[in-house]
């Protein structure tokens, strides 16, 4: 069996990684070749290359560009993949186009974030799909509700390698509360701000700093609003960081999303890294994370609520070692092998 693999990303970020584990088992896989299409100079390629997996290039990111449609084509025409499977909505664009075209392959396409389809061809392209994979059951329902056959669709949850996450924490002399994602608006780190300052007017509390992981359109926005709530000093903008370097520098780590999400990639981290993870109740989150089991929910864009969840783990010992224990089993689920394993039964359900 050949899978062909599209994302038209051109940085690294967990639709990326997805591709990157998924190709990497079925390199590992008896009887499945796998090759990537990935826009040319795009970090993916360059890490796919280094486990020796086959990846093509096309001239830019872009959907409808028609050099991009071309060299897809005949991709896909001199390759014959059994299947193509698309990563982002621009691939899924491309991919569509080819399937009307060609005709020969089974097509899967991946929805990774939680808003409606958009009408016209941003529907459209999806029902070429022979099958629609949503990272989570919220995502599952929205693509029904948008007109997409139900018995097209599926959830797998995206999975992480837990093993490149150590559990060993760094000493810190003060207590280190973290977040780590995209500095963008469904992201919600107003919000975690906003809770810094209600735990700021708690003078009781052990003295705490905050690191903030990420870089985005929002970073010059929520330095000025860290300055208004007078929490200058207790914020540090880390920029882009791989999360495995920050983890182990975080003591509570938030994860404050506001809208969008798809399957979180950072509340797996948190628990493969052994750190206790508060989260909105997101419905995608809700699918993930069991309140007061294996972490803590408050209610979303709710600062003061978060706050409250932040002080109870602080003041609250067994329960964050709860939270930790549980985490640690939890992760089992939602690893890049687990993953992997249900992608590869849904090729071989389509291709028989």
């Amino acid at each position: 069996m050949k899978v062909l693999l599209l994302d038209l990303g051109k940085i690294i970020r967990g639709g990326q990684r997805q591709v990157f584990y998924l190709a990497r088992y079925l390199k590992q896989t008896a009887g499945v070749e796998p090759i990537v299409v990935t826009p040319q100079g795009a970090p993916l390629e360059a890490i796919l290359k280094e486990v020796g997996i086959r990846c093509f290039t096309l001239p830019s990111g872009c959907d409808w560009n028609l050099f991009n449609i071309y060299r897809f084509i005949h991709i896909v025409s001199s390759e014959k993949p059994d299947i193509v499977h698309t990563n982002d909505a621009k691939g899924a664009s491309l991919a569509a186009l080819a399937k009307m075209y060609l005709g020969n392959f089974k097509l899967i396409h991946s929805r990774r974030v939680s808003y409606p389809l958009k009408t016209g061809w941003s529907r459209k392209k999806y029902l070429y799909g022979d099958a629609l994979v949503a990272v989570s059951k919220e995502i599952q329902q929205i693509l029904i509700r948008c007109e997409i056959p139900r018995e097209k669709t599926t959830t797998i949850h995206s999975g992480i390698d837990a093993t490149l996450y150590s559990k060993e924490k760094h000493e810190h002399r003060l207590l280190t509360i973290g977040a780590v994602g995209a500095l963008s608006t469904q992201k919600g780190f107003e919000v975690l701000i906003e809770a810094l300052a209600e735990l700021k007017k708690k003078k009781t509390l052990p003295d705490w700093q905050c690191l903030i992981a990420g870089d985005g359109p929002l970073l010059q926005q929520l330095k000025i609003r860290a300055d208004e709530l007078e929490l200058t000093g207790s914020i540090i903008f880390l920029g882009y960081k791989d999360s495995k370097e920050v983890l182990p520098e975080i003591d509570i780590l938030a994860v404050p999303s506001i809208d969008g999400e798809g399957s979180n990639a950072v509340i797996k981290e948190g628990w493969a890294s052994g750190t206790p993870v508060i989260t909105s109740d997101l419905q995608s989150n809700l699918e993930l994370v069991t309140h007061e089991q294996d972490g803590l929910i408050f209610q979303n864009r709710d600062a003061k609520d978060l706050a409250l969840a932040i002080v109870r783990l602080i003041e609250d010992k067994q329960l964050s070692d709860k939270l930790i224990e549980n985490g640690s089993i939890t992760i089992n689920g939602f690893t890049d092998i687990t993953m992997a394993e249900r992608y590869m039964h849904l090729y071989q359900k389509l291709v028989s």
